[in-house]
């Protein structure tokens, strides 16, 4: 037992050392000053003293019922003493295994972040597990990545010298007719009145609320152009559904969610009011991105540049009363799409910005005029805002694809000989020719031939 218990002691010295060297400690004898203040201290050092006078009071009454029976139990009660010295701390370092919340875990000896349990971490403090993610601003996320912080700078100089001048028009959808605008938008970003943004905030909406029957009879479908996409924030619960069934009825068709992730750095453990629909304390929110038209990566560069950002955004939760979206929304679409004709309905004053046409009816001005408006876009292909050769070279691109003959599906076979040797890489030829149908006419169920593959 004295072996053991000698070895139980070696490897908490080890472990008190490390964890006072990864907690910036001067010794292992001075880990509790950093982990514990005064008042923790005391109150430390009474729960010892209370659990050392239970396990008095408890060892004494088994002792005397062990003599009534006629046992000699003086060995067991050592050795059961001994087990609990093991679970007591060291005299000389009485912090070593009393644990007031997930700051002093560590998980292994390979980790440098004490605070690697972020869920409990969220329990003991109320810090959102987003909070620890480094680098999210738009000002030091690319530090590490000189080239893409070259990129970013370039097209941010680009996207300036092409953007029109902000213009701005006071309507409301429900009643204004999109079409007297008079243009085809390559970009159209919308952000509807939702109630769950404003219940959400615990504040009162002097609008009406929009519900998903009213922003579907929207007509997206007749000011989009044919190479174009839509920008739907949508909330975190049915809009999500419902927002999708919008895009199908105007015409484009789902390629991506870029989700808005906020943490409470300033306000931890404090939220807003929250939604009686749910379960969970939400923390995010969505907006749906559509497609119209055949828009693809490899002949479409001059409409779209991909890889550019992310569809993560992470920022910090507004204030209360504030249900403004993040302005890092703009810089995707900016970057990703290259066309310049850009609508932003239901926007606000503080959403005017260059090369945007906004468009709502809180607005307090106007000043769009759909003639000056289309003269920005008078010459052939003036829409788009080009690109130069630095900023393609700098750009990440997507790895070429496969074609079959890499994949080695026209291979000829090896290993059979025989009159049928080379069979496999005639089929794989046959395969690419346009008329090919196959030996067996496809996949055959219940009998019949799949409706794929004409019979023979």
């Amino acid at each position: 037992m004295n072996s053991r218990l000698q070895e139980i002691r070696q490897r908490q010295k080890l472990r008190r050392q490390l964890l006072a060297q990864q907690l910036g400690a001067e010794s292992a004898d001075s880990i509790g000053a950093v982990l514990n203040s005064k008042d923790e201290l005391k109150e430390i050092e009474e729960t010892r003293e209370t659990c050392r006078a239970s396990f008095d009071s408890l060892a004494v009454p088994s002792k005397r019922k062990a003599q009534m029976e006629g046992e000699d139990t003086e060995e067991d009660v050592e050795e059961q003493k001994d087990e609990v010295e093991v679970q007591q701390p060291d005299e000389s370092n009485p912090y070593e295994e009393v644990y007031k919340d997930s700051s002093t875990f560590l998980k292994g000896t390979q980790s440098l972040n004490p605070h690697n349990d972020y869920c409990q971490h969220f329990v003991d403090t109320g810090h959102r597990p987003q909070n620890f993610i480094r680098d999210v601003g738009l000002a030091d996320r690319f530090e590490e990545y000189p080239k893409l912080r070259e990129l970013i700078r370039l097209k941010d100089e680009l996207i300036s010298s092409t953007n029109t001048p902000p213009m701005y028009l006071q309507a409301d959808p429900e009643h204004f007719d999109l079409q007297d605008l008079k243009c085809k938008f390559d970009v159209i970003l919308l952000e509807p009145p939702l109630e769950e943004y404003y219940r959400e905030s615990g504040i009162s909406h002097t609008e009406r609320f929009w519900t998903w029957d009213d922003i579907m009879k929207l007509e997206i479908e007749e000011i989009s152009a044919l190479r174009s996409f839509v920008f739907l924030w949508c909330g975190s619960g049915e809009g999500l559904d419902l927002g999708r069934m919008c895009l199908r009825k105007w015409g484009f068709r789902r390629c991506e969610d870029i989700c808005w992730i906020k943490t409470n750095k300033n306000n931890p453990g404090k939220t807003k009011a929250l939604d009686p629909k749910a379960v969970f304390q939400r923390t995010k929110e969505h907006c749906l991105m559509g497609i119209k038209g055949t828009v693809r990566r490899s002949t479409d560069g001059d409409f779209i540049h991909a890889n550019v950002d992310i569809d993560l955004i992470i920022t910090e939760e507004p204030e209360m009363g504030n249900v403004e979206k993040p302005v890092e929304i703009f810089h995707i679409i900016e970057h990703f799409c290259l066309g310049r004709r850009r609508l932003h309905l239901f926007g606000r004053d503080s959403t005017i910005r260059p090369g945007w046409l906004t468009v709502g009816p809180t607005l307090t001005n106007s000043n769009f005029n759909p003639e000056t408006y289309a003269s920005h876009f008078a010459l052939p292909n003036s829409h788009l805002s080009g690109c130069t050769e630095e900023i393609e070279r700098l750009r990440p691109k997507s790895p070429p694809a496969k074609l079959k003959s890499d994949r080695g599906g026209g291979a000829p076979r090896g290993g059979r000989g025989g009159p049928n040797a080379g069979r496999g890489g005639d089929r794989g030829r046959e395969r690419n020719r346009p008329n090919f149908r196959g030996d067996r006419g496809g996949f055959r169920g219940r009998g019949g031939p799949h409706r794929g593959f004409p019979p023979r």
